[in-house]
């Protein structure tokens, strides 16, 4: 088998969802090419970040970066275990240092804005897109929650008007909207505008998963459990998860007991 087959084998594993056999594979292949271990150690954490476990895939990239220091494939695969294990300022550290690879600069880029929203460092949001010169429709999320963040309301509100402009019924955009058009009308008024559109048929959940939250926000139990319900049709966990909240909440705790037992088996 030649190597480009090799890894579309790997890569195949991946999108059939059997992590624990592509990262077996890449193991294996790790052993068995010496030359290109440090290739293989880098898909073996790949692999395991893929099943969820953060720690191991970060074990597996830091032999991998050990290996081929250079290597900023190796880089990207410790930067995205230490992300998804919260460490946000090693993540940003190893992705800034991949922006010097022309095939990673693009998801590179778009990962340091990420650590620096969960690092809340909004000015320095502005201050890299500015840099980067980053087209307005590859920044859309990362400078509307900074503008918003700043309190600079007005820009933000703009800023996702645009964004919606592009890419409607965006839920990212509809949820940081909502939360502007409150600051700005308050929640009662944007309870009534998001509920006439979570009345359309044809409108996506997210409109009724919104409508929702502000009924939950506003005490309005019966009407968070009533937009739950609708949405859970969908069962999706994170949906069901606020469903079942939004029941024990409303003193309906039998019929929520049932649905947190669910996700817990799932």
């Amino acid at each position: 088998m030649a190597y480009s087959e090799t890894y579309r084998r790997f890569c195949e594993l991946l999108d059939a969802r059997e992590f624990g056999v592509a990262e077996a594979f890449a193991e294996r292949e790790s052993l068995a090419r010496p030359d290109d271990e440090a290739f293989w150690l880098t898909q073996v954490a790949v692999a395991r970040l893929r099943a969820g476990r953060g720690e191991a895939a970060a074990e597996a990239a830091e032999r991998a970066v050990a290996l081929a220091p250079a290597n900023r494939f190796a880089l990207i695969a410790r930067a995205d275990a230490g992300y998804a294990g919260g460490r946000f300022e090693d993540a940003l550290t190893d992705y800034h240092e991949a922006l010097d690879e022309p095939r990673l600069a693009a998801r590179a880029r778009r990962s340091v804005l990420q650590c620096l929203i969960r690092l809340e460092r909004w000015e320095e949001i502005l201050r890299q897109l500015d840099a980067w010169g980053m087209p307005e429709n590859e920044a859309f999320e990362a400078r509307a929650k900074a503008l918003a963040a700043l309190g600079r309301d007005a820009e933000a509100l703009a800023l996702c008007a645009r964004w919606l402009a592009a890419a409607p019924d965006n839920p990212r955009a509809l949820w940081l909207l909502a939360d502007l058009e409150i600051r700005r009308d308050g929640i009662e008024a944007v309870a009534a505008r998001v509920g006439r559109l979570a009345r359309i048929p044809s409108r996506p959940g997210v409109y009724r998963e919104i409508y929702a939250s502000l009924c939950r926000r506003m005490g309005r139990e019966a009407e968070a459990v009533a937009a739950y319900d609708r949405l859970a049709e969908a069962a999706e966990p994170r949906v069901q998860r606020k469903q079942a909240f939004a029941l024990a909440k409303s003193g309906r705790e039998a019929e929520a007991i049932p649905i947190f037992e669910q996700l817990l088996r799932d």
